[in-house]
């Protein structure tokens, strides 16, 4: 299995789609067959959401034994730092033994010991492979700040981040999209669909604005409708807050099918992780972005504004937002549908179609 790629990292739905992406535009040039015959293997934290995503789109997957160190209490830092030396010993077996060309971390923690090593074996003529990183975000994670310094290239979605990065490395190539992700005609109008997501655990904040806002939308019930996805721990809730509110509603804890709840969606309302405004681009779609507040850096709040400063989206801050402010911008853009035509139309030119391919071409150069 060596000359393949290995992709590191996890710990959300963005970073791993976005390393699926990658893995199907390098199989693809390799010319489509099995992963395992391309060398195609992920790496990611046991327990992360990797575990479910990555086996259904069909790749390998190694995990490491990994903690957290960012917004964690003491124990869980203290146990971090003991699996450390573990997790760099694994990574490094892991590499020794698949002898890959090219290793790409995605962010998330698993991306560290991987990279680490890659490197410090390439170093010893132990192992010939180029190294890359991949920043999904405008504001860098603290893992891709150390690895940058490190690897050979660093992707980037965002311009702008010679600031960020030592400026030779940095390459913008967009935020890779998967493949079932593709450009969609212009969102119906009737029923006014609003398909409401936060990420693959969902959002408790967005949950609880959406909650309040229902009751305000009694004399709109024949003319909306709800898809939405709530997270395994608060679907009870939402489901009991619709029937309550007497409003139709598709209401999920986990949607595999994205592309078909894009194509029925006139407006979504979610999040602002790279990925999520990387699919949002590449469907056309208007949205209401609810950042998440405790997201690091505040890097969701920066990257939702550069899209609300271009019109190609609307920002609502949850900290000071309440259900009254989001069914006030539902029921405008109810009414008013070339404000959603003129969103649609900005936020395509933020697709960035080629971006996996780039990617993949950046380390066959």
């Amino acid at each position: 299995m060596s000359g393949g790629l290995i992709i590191a990292g996890g710990g959300t739905g963005g970073h791993v789609l976005a390393g699926v992406a990658v893995a199907d535009a390098w199989r693809a040039r390799a010319g489509g067959t099995a992963p395992e015959a391309d060398g195609i293997v992920f790496v990611g934290a046991r327990g992360g959401i990797e575990e479910k995503l990555v086996p259904r789109a069909g790749y390998p997957l190694q995990l490491l034994r990994l903690g957290s160190l960012n917004r964690v209490g003491l124990l869980t830092r203290l146990r971090t730092l003991f699996l450390l030396p573990f997790s760099l010993l694994k990574s490094a077996l892991v590499l020794l033994r698949l002898r890959p060309r090219a290793v790409l971390g995605v962010g998330g923690y698993a991306s560290g010991p991987l990279l680490l090593m890659a490197r410090v074996l390439t170093a010893l003529g132990l192992l010939r492979a180029r190294t890359a990183i991949l920043e999904q975000n405008s504001v860098p994670g603290m893992t891709n700040r150390i690895l940058g310094k490190l690897v050979d290239e660093v992707y980037c979605a965002f311009p702008g981040m010679e600031s960020q990065f030592p400026g030779k490395k940095v390459i913008v190539t967009g935020n890779p999209t998967r493949s079932a992700i593709r450009p969609l005609g212009s969102a119906r109008r009737d029923p006014f669909t609003i398909f409401i997501f936060g990420g693959s655990q969902g959002a408790l904040g967005i949950n609880t604005l959406v909650l309040e806002a229902l009751p305000l939308f009694e004399d709109l019930r024949d003319k909306l409708k709800f898809i939405h996805q709530t997270g395994e721990k608060d679907y009870e809730r939402v489901a009991e807050g619709y029937r309550k509110a007497g409003i139709a509603a598709r209401v999920e804890k986990f949607i595999h099918d994205m592309p078909s709840a894009y194509a029925e969606a006139s407006l979504l309302i979610c999040r602002a992780g790279s990925s999520t405004l990387s699919e949002i681009a590449a469907v056309g779609r208007a949205a209401l972005l609810i950042p998440f507040p405790f997201a690091s850096d505040n890097h969701q709040e920066r990257n939702a504004r550069i899209l609300a400063e271009r019109g190609a989206a609307l920002l609502l801050v949850q900290a000071k937002a309440t259900g009254v402010d989001l069914a006030r911008i539902v029921r405008r853009l109810q009414q008013h549908p070339a404000e959603l035509d003129r969103m649609e139309a900005a936020v395509r030119q933020f697709y960035r179609p080629e971006a996996a391919r780039d990617v993949v071409s950046g380390f066959l150069a």
